[in-house]
């Protein structure tokens, strides 16, 4: 009984007199600083804080009430009657004075961002948002401060050029850092993404692409030969999986000028299994970007920390053979080391910068295209008239250019192919929710509707691709939208796979000859169909949204054109 009464009756004051102090200090906190500016990179330093000033308040608890157990009891109930007026004032506030309480959205997500986590509970987060748009309408509040947007007319305003609308405060790019260098997808100033811009911009030159274009070849006969030893014993391939090890292997050899192998041995190694674990963790938190922040203020970094080593042991691996070899074959890093290595560099100027873009060399080159030619395969297997249709297309071109070779230039003026290619990306867009933006103090308008400044927003890729706000149709593969039947395509804005503006995807040009050029090969030497047992349900049932989208299971069989 000591312990529930003592601290009742503490030497400096009545424990309820103590209570209303700490709930009122938790008012106060709430009024005067957690409503005030961003606080999640801040998170760290709010955390230690707290428990500096519950350590000291006990410490002088139990000097007070002359017991270690009465005086903690006393800390914890005056701890926690700060707690529970924190957060009753934020909830309050949030349902019922916030600037985007007229917005409609679940309840859940109005008090809290801890919804986040909730929508993507079974990795599918871009199913449940389709889910939300159907029930709350174009517009939905899915966070305190955060709007889920389906409009055409918001894509500009949110990502053009000339948008106020802003990557700082407005989600997990102000904690997606190495050692404080951030990669060119996650840096938060536009000057210096436009600097740096330019650096991966001479990586992506018609002639650098041309460079790359045998590297991307011996991939593809990798995977040839590999379909070969199954096709003649009629062994299944789970595609979804030797999509990611092409596009990894590809990303080896162009990015780094490394051999992985993982098409020949035909398993994952360490490196993709981090990147998986990696973005699956941060796709768990639903993008909520605080815990992150702690953790990194513990130095508690796990796989993100091996996934960022390997990748600076990757890009120091080529800066030693550039030095052997000054004359090195034409890498996408090796222009990050030219800059770097320069006088003047451009955007380069520490080894960190090239450290983090070099983890994103693995991640960009990987796993977006990895989707697309997932999701590509499956569509030519179910839809077997669109993969004779493609297979005597690209037959024409094959050896016009490289004898025995296909040319990615001959390959890009097959517009079947492209249609194909875009198809498949407008229904499975590999970035199915799209990073959110922090709009401008003066707010913008949405279809005439006013949005506050200081309000994360975005346009979700997956569930606009899928809108008949854009498409006739939308949820069916038909490629032909794009070349004789236009009139399938409602509004083209809705179509952004690799977004717009001045972020949209520097690797475009790189990721259509990636898929161009593997799925012609594949189509030109092999039909393939589902392989028996498989209804083609699990690569959508069992798919995963870490960020960028992993494809469930496809199980196909390949039978050698003669």
């Amino acid at each position: 009984m000591d312990l529930l009464v003592h601290p009742l009756t503490i030497a400096s004051g009545n424990i309820t007199q103590r209570c209303l102090a700490g709930a009122v200090t938790g008012v106060l906190s709430h009024l005067l600083y957690f409503i005030r500016g961003y606080h999640v990179t801040s998170a760290y330093g709010i955390l230690l804080t707290h428990i500096a000033l519950y350590t000291a308040i006990t410490a002088l608890s139990v000097v007070q009430t002359g017991g270690i157990l009465t005086g903690l009891a006393a800390s914890t109930i005056v701890g926690a009657s700060y707690l529970a007026a924190l957060f009753t004032s934020i909830i309050v506030y949030r349902l019922f004075f916030h600037p985007l309480r007229k917005f409609p959205g679940p309840l859940f997500g109005r008090i809290t961002k801890m919804y986040g986590p909730w929508t993507n509970r079974h990795g599918q987060m871009h199913i449940e948002q389709n889910k939300l748009f159907a029930k709350y309408g174009d517009i939905v509040r899915i966070a305190p401060n955060e709007l889920l947007i389906l409009s055409t007319d918001a894509i500009p305003k949110i990502h053009a050029a000339k948008s106020g609308c802003r990557k700082r405060h407005a989600g997990v790019y102000d904690v997606v850092h190495y050692r404080g260098a951030y990669n060119l997808d996650s840096i938060l100033d536009r000057e210096e993404h436009r600097w740096r811009r330019q650096v991966w911009e001479r990586a992506m030159t018609t002639s650098s692409l041309s460079s790359y274009e045998p590297l991307t070849r011996e991939v593809c006969h990798a995977w040839l030969s590999k379909l070969q030893t199954a096709s003649a014993s009629r062994d299944e391939l789970d595609t979804s999986l030797f999509s990611l090890l092409i596009t990894f292997d590809n990303m080896g050899k162009i990015g780094f000028g490394h051999e992985f192998g993982t098409v020949a041995a035909g398993r994952e190694n360490r490196m993709l299994r981090l990147l998986e674990v990696m973005f699956g963790q941060v796709a768990g938190l639903g993008e909520l970007a605080w815990p992150i922040a702690v953790m990194q203020g513990f130095g508690v970094g796990g796989d993100a920390a091996e996934f960022d080593e390997l990748a600076r042991g990757m890009a120091e691996m080529v800066m030693r053979e550039d030095q052997k070899n000054p004359e090195q074959k034409n890498i996408i890093v090796g222009h990050f080391i030219q800059d770097f290595q320069s006088e003047k560099p451009t955007a380069f100027f520490e080894e960190n910068i090239l450290y983090s873009d070099a983890g994103l060399v693995l991640v960009g080159a990987t796993d977006t295209i990895a989707a697309a030619l997932s999701y590509a395969f499956y569509h030519l297997a179910v839809h077997g008239g669109v993969q004779e249709k493609l297979a005597g297309l690209v037959g024409e071109v094959f050896g016009v250019t490289v004898p025995g070779e296909f040319a990615n230039a001959d390959l890009a003026k097959i517009e079947f192919l492209d249609a194909v290619i875009n198809e498949t990306l407008r229904l499975d867009n590999p970035v199915c929710n799209n990073a959110a933006r922090l709009t401008p103090p003066e707010g913008i308008v949405v279809d005439g509707l006013y949005i506050p400044g200081g309000v994360s927003v975005r346009v979700p890729g997956y569930a606009m691709q899928r809108s008949e706000k854009g498409f006739v149709r939308p949820d069916e593969f038909i490629p032909e939208r794009w070349t004789e039947w236009p009139e399938l395509i409602v509004d083209r804005a809705a179509f952004m796979p690799f977004i717009v503006g001045p972020n949209n995807c520097v690797g475009k040009r790189l990721a259509m000859m990636v898929l161009r050029l593997v799925l012609a090969y594949t189509v030109h030497h092999y039909r393939f169909e589902l392989a028996p047992g498989e209804d083609g349900t699990a690569i959508y049932r069992e798919a995963k949204n870490n960020l960028i989208l992993k494809a469930g299971p496809l199980k196909l069989v390949f039978d050698r054109r003669e």
